[in-house]
């Protein structure tokens, strides 16, 4: 068996906000849409499901260290990615340097995401 790909199910309040949220800031766009939830891709082929949760659930790990992201995406750069995304008004969280550097932020409904970068190359 080949895994060609994967996709991704996000709980969202409001759909519309979601929708331009994540393709304002992380360049997905629409790709297939229903009452029910929106799915959005990225050019690289990743795909989100936005789905409509009447409940305010979010996707996000509970540690002994706190709140960590359910999900996340590779980035090439991982200081380019973060500046960008203070420079458009996104609060984060501080990098981790384990195994790679992340970081995480918020979507609108309080979902974690991780942004990763892969190991330094010696």
């Amino acid at each position: 068996m080949e895994l060609l790909s994967g996709y991704i199910y996000i709980p969202v309040t409001n759909l519309e906000r979601s929708v331009e949220w994540y393709a304002k800031n992380l360049h997905f766009e629409i790709a297939f849409e229903d009452p029910l939830y929106v799915e959005m891709r990225s050019t690289t082929g990743i795909r989100i499901m936005l789905i409509v949760s009447e409940e305010a659930v979010n996707s996000q790990m509970t540690y002994s260290s706190g709140p960590q992201a359910a999900y996340g995406f590779v980035v090439p750069d991982i200081d380019q990615a973060r500046q960008w995304l203070m420079d458009h008004g996104i609060e984060v969280r501080r990098i981790s340097n384990y195994q790679g550097k992340s970081f995480g932020f918020y979507d609108p409904d309080g979902n974690i995401i991780e942004l990763w970068s892969d190991y330094p190359k010696e």
